[in-house]
């Protein structure tokens, strides 16, 4: 009797051991940038890097046109979106109240043109929104001479999904986003996420590529995936941690190593008393 309860309680010791072993999830693998490398201490000026996105098929433009003759710049706009029809300024709706950009907005189609009314289908892909501007405003200077032309993206559309809490796509209406802002709109990553081995999938003119980002350090900062770019996905891995099903927190770990040790007790027990 005495060497039966012997082997339970190694057994069950060994199986706590292991249990606890498995589901701690150290403060490394959780939080945020920590100067991992030592060469971005706290308070230094970390440069960032931001590179001028060029325009893409897909992508939906907002673009304003200026004159000291109202009347002359309107037949620019598309007929629903004009100033006296709707009574809006143009198609720069601003922030998330208004038009559907996607109705009143200008779309880059799969040939990287956009289709401006009076003036026909002008190239944008492979230009920035800077360069966009001075080539309509190029088109339209021999009709009216103080033309003004303002392009601007209608926002950073991406999609973010994998173990964070709110999964789907997201539209922020600002000129520049940054991942740790996406991760943020998706209510924080779970503790089970692997924040080491976050994937971004970015579009290119000749395809796509994944990018792999350490966002418990601060190295990405500097990086130019730190900005989100239009069309950006984002996924994150979940932790080794989340094969063996422990619960996120302290308690539901507790509660599942509590019903682990039980059941493998009574069995135990059942198979010891049986010999």
């Amino acid at each position: 009797m005495n060497r039966r309860r012997l082997v339970i309680k190694q057994a069950l010791t060994l199986l706590i051991i292991l249990a606890l072993a498995s589901s701690c999830i150290p403060n490394e693998k959780v939080v945020y940038l920590q100067d991992k490398e030592g060469t971005i201490p706290n308070n230094s000026l970390i440069t960032l890097k931001r590179i001028d996105y060029k325009l893409q098929p897909n992508d939906i433009l907002l673009i304003n046109f200026y004159s000291s003759d109202l009347e002359a710049v309107e037949k620019y706009y598309p007929v629903f979106a004009r100033p006296g029809s709707t009574g809006l300024t143009g198609n720069n709706t601003g922030g998330n109240a208004g038009p559907d950009p996607y109705l009143t907005g200008y779309n880059v189609d799969k040939d990287g043109m956009i289709e401006i009314n009076a003036l026909g289908r002008v190239k944008a892909s492979g230009l920035t929104t800077t360069e966009l501007k001075y080539a309509i405003e190029d088109s339209i200077r021999s009709q009216i001479k103080d033309i003004l032309v303002g392009v601007k993206l209608s926002g950073i559309p991406y999609t973010i999904f994998g173990e964070v809490r709110s999964v789907g796509p997201n539209l922020i209406r600002q000129y520049e986003v940054t991942l740790l802002q996406a991760i943020a709109e998706a209510g924080d990553l779970t503790l089970n996420a692997d924040r080491g081995h976050v994937k971004l999938l970015r579009q290119y003119p000749d395809g796509a590529k994944i990018h792999e980002l350490d966002v418990t350090g601060r190295s990405f900062l500097e990086s130019e995936y730190y900005f989100l770019q239009p069309d950006d996905v984002i996924y994150v891995p979940p932790l080794k941690i989340r094969e063996l099903g422990t619960g996120e927190t302290a308690l539901q770990t507790f509660a599942t190593l509590i019903s682990v040790i039980s059941g493998t007790a009574l069995i135990i027990s059942v198979l010891t008393n049986n010999n």
